[in-house]
């Protein structure tokens, strides 16, 4: 019996209760099905919540009105029984905990505590709920590794402190778990020194011959992680672009924390933002490398604005790297016309005449060459 005006029912009538069944059923009269919409049928907690929640999708807008004025004004006896009973279907859950997550939190504790409770309804409630339930979610361990996309809700909520996400985020790193296209993510990452980034990925192996010479003589004898889609074929005798291509992100931030020069210098290419600066960060990397990075046009964008202000590592302080930023058309124009007046005097005269940079760096490079020539 659905309303065609909204969805159908997520719960078959067939696998609920004789008892619902007789009060929400077909053959069950009008008049039965308002008793039950209104709570006014003799029915035990679950079975009462239940059928209100399916008549809620009632052919007679009446019904269906009363059915779901019920379920938002739920009683708090029945609430205390119905929240945290693990076989209430999923559904019913996801549905009240939309309705008191905002403003009642004696309901949403333990709802959240109910196991039969589905993960996105905890992404769903941590996007609105007061400031204690946000921390009670985020205590939550065992739920952020089971659905990590919970810090996704907590990002939204504006009672959620930043000192309580990031302890969420720093969690999920050190487990092995990134989220694509959160910047949250690539800061806490940033923020780890070297030991504790190679840890956060201990858990993702690379293959002894990817591995940087670093940290070969410490790992232990291992084997390529295996490809998800084609789990029966080792990657080992693919070509490593297609290698790299098949990884997960948490496995290809590990390759680019732990792996060797090539790895990075490939990764630092990467259409991924994290993964670009996972591998420019990497505690391995060395001088020539950012200094390659640096001139190289195909190194992703983010690449050549962090080296531009990486201030732990200092790398405009090298020569190489300040010309190669200059000359390359992926470095921020503020950045390339602030370092344009540190360069040589031959430099700028080449830059001058080059008509590989941008106009306001040859500009610049041409007053300044112009300058130095008269003094």
């Amino acid at each position: 019996m659905n309303n065609p005006s909204q969805p159908p029912c997520p719960i078959p009538l067939e696998q609920t209760s004789a008892a619902v069944q007789r009060h929400t059923g077909i053959s069950a009269p009008p008049p039965l099905r308002m008793m039950a919409a209104k709570g006014l049928a003799p029915l035990p907690p679950r079975d009462l919540v239940t059928a209100q929640f399916i008549l809620s999708f009632d052919e007679q807008p009446k019904i269906a009105q009363a059915a779901s004025a019920s379920l938002a004004a739920l009683d708090p006896r029945i609430a205390k029984s119905v929240l945290s009973d693990s076989q209430v279907d999923e559904a019913i859950l996801g549905h009240l905990s939309l309705l008191f997550a905002a403003s009642r939190d004696a309901y949403i504790e333990p709802l959240l505590l109910n196991p039969s409770t589905p993960g996105h309804v905890f992404e769903d409630v941590a996007a609105v709920c007061t400031e204690s339930i946000v921390e009670l979610i985020a205590r939550n361990q065992a739920r952020l590794l089971e659905y990590p996309d919970i810090v996704r809700g907590l990002l939204k909520n504006p009672h959620a402190l930043k000192s309580t996400i990031d302890r969420c985020i720093d969690f999920l790193i050190r487990s092995g778990i990134i989220l694509e296209g959160l910047r949250e993510f690539e800061h806490a990452l940033l923020r780890l020194d070297a030991k504790d980034r190679i840890e956060a990925v201990s858990q993702i192996a690379v293959p002894p011959e990817l591995l940087d010479d670093k940290l070969l003589a410490e790992a232990p004898p291992t084997r390529a992680i295996i490809d998800e889609q084609t789990p029966n074929e080792d990657l080992n005798n693919l070509p490593i672009d297609e290698r790299l291509r098949r990884l997960s992100l948490p496995a290809l931030i590990a390759y680019a924390t732990k792996g060797n020069k090539q790895i990075r210098k490939t990764l630092m290419r990467h259409t991924s933002r994290i993964v670009a600066l996972a591998a420019v960060t990497s505690p391995m990397i060395q001088e020539p490398e950012v200094i390659e990075a640096s001139q190289s046009k195909v190194t992703h964008q983010d690449v050549i604005a962090h080296i531009a202000k990486d201030k732990k590592n200092n790398w405009i302080r090298i020569y190489q790297v300040k010309l190669g930023l200059v000359k390359n058309p992926k470095t921020p124009l503020p950045v390339a016309m602030r370092l344009v007046p540190l360069l040589n005097t031959k430099d700028i005269k080449l830059l001058a005449r080059s008509r590989n940079i941008p106009a306001g760096v040859r500009t610049l490079a041409s007053k300044l060459a112009s300058s130095r020539g008269r003094n």
